[in-house]
Formats: structure tokens, sequence, C-alpha cells
């Protein structure tokens, strides 16, 4: 019970929630472990299922008709899959693929409308949380609109780094590790060009590469900030 209430209280969606309201849910709470290479999920699947991600990564992956794939997010701890799906009927958009193996805390719609029915106060925190999110993800489109393959890339090293970095004395440490179709899947370019980006990147000793980590190489002349 008690490693239930943390794993709650980790939800943004849950600040505030008087204990026995977290007591309640920690009832029907589930936990699973998702083995590398495994599905949490499959794209199409009717998703009814909110996910707190507890340990471990996962890539989500979206499939176009001509089979071309597409690395939408990788989410790490701390991170919540699933959240639309407790306010209305849907599929999934896109597959969850375990990079490594994982450890879910999963939260049924069944209980957010119980939630709802004890306080209905907790909808607008939900409509607000939902709306943020939204708004994160319009301005996330549009800052990339227009952008070259390289400051894609670049971009992206830098939210990967926000989100898995690891600081060293020269550098930061992305703790993920990740192919060239992967990097350009995710920033949906080709890998030639992903590749030449990379070159570009290293020859100007922002990036480099050990064992399939990257680093970002510490430079007072450039932060995330340059590129937003």
């Amino acid at each position: 019970m008690k490693h239930c209430l943390i794993c709650l209280q980790e939800l943004e969606l849950f600040q505030g929630l008087e204990r026995v309201q977290f007591a309640n849910l920690c009832q029907c709470t589930n936990r699973k472990r998702i083995s590398k290479g495994h599905h949490l999920f499959h794209q199409g699947e009717t998703a009814s299922t909110m996910y707190l991600i507890k340990s471990g990564k996962l890539k989500l992956v979206q499939n176009a008709e001509d089979g071309h794939e597409t690395i939408l997010d990788v989410c790490g701890p701390g991170e919540i899959l699933g959240e639309l799906s407790l306010y209305q009927e849907q599929n999934e958009h896109s597959s969850a693929i375990a990079m490594e193996e994982v450890c879910i805390c999963c939260f049924s719609k069944i209980q957010f409308e119980s939630l709802i029915k004890q306080d209905p106060s907790f909808a607008l925190r939900i409509i607000g949380y939902l709306g943020q999110k939204r708004y994160e993800n319009i301005l996330k489109s549009g800052k990339e609109a227009g952008q070259t393959v390289k400051e894609r890339l670049l971009r992206l090293f830098y939210r990967l780094a926000e989100q898995y970095g690891q600081k060293t004395p020269t550098s930061t440490l992305i703790d993920l590790k990740i192919t060239q179709q992967e990097l350009a899947d995710m920033i949906g370019s080709s890998r030639v060009m992903v590749i030449q980006a990379l070159n570009e990147l290293k020859a100007a000793n922002i990036i480099d590469r050990e064992k399939r980590y990257y680093f970002l190489k510490n430079d007072p002349c450039l932060s995330a900030h340059t590129f937003e």
C-alpha cells in the first residue's frame, strides 16, 4: 500500500488530493514489468488506461499505411502515457515499445470516473492539465517548422540531455542507447541526412559518441535557448 501511494502522488494529475482519496485509488492500481522489445500497448488498440513510468524507457512508434515508422517520442521515469483515454473514447495513435526493462503503474478509466463522482472539482484539474500539454505540443511543433535537419537534431539532443543527461566534466552523457535510424525517425528525416548532420555536429565539436551513447559537449556559446 505504501509504495502505491507514493506512485500516485508522483502524478501531476493527483497532486493536492486527500490521502483517503489516494488510498481508494490505490486499491485498484496495478503494477507491471515490460521486457525489452515488448509492447506496453499497440497502435489501434482501444485506450482505456493511463500509465506512469516508474523505471526504464519506452519509445512511442507510429506506423503509416505505407509501412513507414516514425518515433514520436522517448519516455522515461516520471512520465505519463495514455492520459487522454481518461476522458474520451479513442484508439492508441502509436505503439509503446520497451527500450529496456520497464516498470509501469497503471490507472484505469473506471477509477478516474469514480474519482470525478467523489470530487467534481477534479475534472477542472484534468482539463487544465490536458490543456497545458496540448499547448506545449503546439509550441513544439511551431518551433520545429522550417528548421534544417541539423537544427532539429540538435534540438532533439538538448531535449534528450535534459531528460536523460548525466553531467561529466566536459559534456553531458545522454543515457539512452539510440540508433541513427531512430534519430531520423524522431525528427522526421532520412538516415542519410541524419548521418550528415551528425558528422557536421561532431566536426564542430558539439557532440561526440562512444559505444552507442551520445555526448553533448559543454559550450558556453551554445544552449537550448539558442534554438527556441
